[in-house]
């Protein structure tokens, strides 16, 4: 028993030594694996090559959606080596750098966001930006594609980079029908179309003050930049009201500047005379007492919605 134990001890080390080679043999061979798997592209090619985005559309191949939502290509990328990237912000000469971590495939991630390679050449790229559920795509809101040339690429082009940053005819047709629904439905808030250029609201009056509600930053941290314009919202006071009140609801904004009551919170039984207080305010307070601009798509203006927070006050002296 005790030399079954004495040479069960000196094996112990053995195994040990040899349990640490496989691992580290096996570790070694995935990563080889990984660096020649053939569905993983390269960067090297592309190192040191500036690329604009010159298209950024949706997986219809359009750069608006049902609701106005809008892509607009305005990235200016260099690979500065086969696992880093510089982004520039755009309008301007700054830029970050971010770490390229490669996942599987053609899939990698970098600047917080995933990423798949569709395709990949000297002169230009396409990125699919993913959006991912735990550990697993998205398909349905992986639905978004970036097209960048390099900058020789577009000298060879002869066309300027704003101009092929521009809608194209398919994007102002569909404007064109989304902008035509709006205006045939003007009291129904879901066939309304936001837009970039939101309705605005101005005060004519020193009865009614108003502004424009800006999300801090906590908000936006959690929100689409575009939240601002697909939802836009005003605080507003109206001095000298008929009574005090505090009511938060929608108003659609016509073509012409014309106020409708859009939507309301408010228990069933107490509907219909909430719906006449409102429409009051709208149409007595302010439909009167503000400057109206309507939404405008492509130089078209539409039916679209703004929330309101109202509050009035009588002002008692």
């Amino acid at each position: 028993m005790k030399a079954e134990n004495n040479l069960t001890g000196q094996l112990k080390p053995l195994l040990f030594f040899l349990f640490c080679c496989y691992i580290a043999i096996a570790g070694c061979s995935g990563g080889a694996e990984e660096e020649n798997d053939p569905r993983r592209p390269s960067f090297t090619p592309i190192v040191g090559i500036d690329f604009y985005e010159a298209r950024r559309s949706f997986d219809n191949g359009l750069a608006y959606d049902s609701i106005g939502f809008v892509q607009e290509p305005e990235w200016h990328v260099k690979w500065t080596h086969e696992d880093s990237i510089q982004i520039y912000v755009p309008g301007s000469d700054s830029s970050f750098n971010f770490a390229i971590t490669h996942d599987h495939d053609s899939f990698f991630h970098f600047a917080r966001e995933s990423w798949k390679v569709i395709d990949l050449n000297r002169d230009s790229l396409m990125l699919q930006r993913l959006s991912l559920d735990g550990l697993k795509v998205n398909k349905i809101r992986s639905n978004v594609y970036m097209r960048f040339y390099s900058k020789d690429y577009l000298g060879q082009l002869g066309k300027p980079l704003m101009e092929l940053r521009k809608p194209r005819k398919q994007d102002t047709l569909f404007v064109q029908e989304m902008v035509q629904r709006a205006n045939r439905n003007l009291n129904n808030v879901d066939s309304s179309f936001s837009s970039k250029n939101y309705p605005k609201l101005i005060s004519k009056s020193p009865m009614l003050e108003i502004k424009r509600r800006q999300q801090d930053t906590s908000e936006l941290i959690s929100q689409s930049a575009a939240y601002e314009y697909l939802y836009p919202e005003y605080d507003i006071v109206i001095h000298k009201a008929y009574k005090d009140f505090n009511y938060t609801f929608s108003v659609l904004v016509g073509p012409d500047g014309k106020l409708r009551l859009g939507k309301f919170f408010v228990m069933p039984e107490f509907w219909e005379s909430r719906k006449r207080v409102l429409t009051g305010v709208v149409d007595v307070y302010l439909q009167h007492l503000l400057a109206i601009t309507p939404a405008m798509t492509l130089g078209l203006p539409h039916n679209s919605v703004v929330y309101l927070k109202v509050r009035g006050r009588m002002d008692k002296t």
